[in-house]
């Protein structure tokens, strides 16, 4: 029943999609790790909603990509582009500001475009954008707030392909998860050179108060996190994808990696969100690509943010 739902919904999309006259094709892969770049394309779905512009795609040679792009982990939704000109010429607005005009705009032209992504990316990154209201009827999105007209969009484009969704479903069960747990994203690698990292303890206070479980499912990119939760809390359980050879997550090394190994990362790290999703409260950062995601896919209700109180378009 729910696929069949999903699906009308998808179809719904297109047929509106395709009814716009002005066209934008969106860069995943310009810059960013998988969920700066995944929630970045939703919010520019949004926009393109709200501002009836036909939204397509060009993720190929994006910095994610293994083969296909956006084909390398889902099921197309959109229109896709391969046409290597965006790789140089479509990208994030601030990648663009030394960018000759001439450039971008022949690609408008040969393209049929009337928007790149630096042309709207300011815009759906403004507060002004986080605090609309979305009315969407064709969707079922009717007085939604940014983050709950988020998360009819994800559960429309998040469908994996094969051998994606094999891939992962092994992932998965090689953790038994048990009935009822909770689920922590505790970064450190790089992140720490941005902003404060917050330790342990200030995400098991919150699970204590939660008092919902004493199994929790930890993303993290630093096993020693793990081994430190063991040895703080003996009584709780804590489950993890994260190998015992992890020490933090930087996003220019993984940027080395080869083409396939970084695939295969990505396949382990949707694995650890799908088993986040599908906890009874998740607690994280919204200030991180993952808990800003997973705000938006499992609702504010069941999300505990620890650097902010309420979701924020971050």
């Amino acid at each position: 029943m729910e696929s069949t739902k999903k699906t009308e919904i998808l179809q719904k999309y297109k047929d509106l999609n395709n009814s716009f006259d002005q066209k934008l094709t969106f860069h995943l892969g310009a810059n960013g790790g998988f969920f700066s770049e995944f929630n970045n394309l939703i919010f520019a779905v949004l926009y393109c909603l709200q501002h009836k512009i036909k939204f397509t795609l060009y993720s190929r040679r994006g910095n994610l990509s293994y083969k296909e792009g956006w084909k390398d982990f889902f099921l197309p939704f959109c229109e896709e582009t391969g046409f290597f000109l965006h790789s140089r010429y479509n990208r994030r607005a601030y990648q663009m500001e030394q960018a000759k005009v001439f450039p971008p705009s022949f690609l408008k032209i040969i393209s049929g475009n009337q928007y790149l992504t630096q042309d709207i990316w300011n815009s759906f990154r403004s507060r002004e954008f986080e605090s609309e209201i979305f009315t969407i009827p064709e969707l079922n999105i009717l007085n939604a707030s940014l983050p709950q007209a988020a998360q009819t969009i994800i559960n429309m484009v998040w469908r994996y392909n094969e051998p994606a969704k094999t891939y992962i479903d092994e992932q998965i069960a090689t953790i038994g998860l048990p009935e009822k747990y909770i689920s922590m994203h505790i970064r450190a690698g790089d992140k720490t050179k941005e902003k404060e990292i917050f330790s342990i303890k200030n995400y098991m206070e919150e699970a204590i108060k939660l008092n919902i479980s004493k199994n929790v499912f930890v993303i993290t990119d630093d096993y020693r996190l793990i081994r430190q939760l063991n040895e703080n809390y003996p009584h709780w359980n804590f489950m993890t994808l994260c190998s015992d050879s992890e020490e933090g997550y930087v996003h220019s090394d993984f940027l080395l990696l080869s083409k396939k190994e970084k695939y295969l990362r990505l396949l382990k790290l949707l694995a650890s969100i799908d088993i986040c999703a599908t906890s009874e409260h998740f607690i994280g950062t919204y200030s991180s690509g993952p808990g800003n995601y997973l705000g938006m896919r499992m609702g504010e209700e069941k999300c505990t943010g620890i650097d902010y109180k309420k979701w924020l378009l971050w």
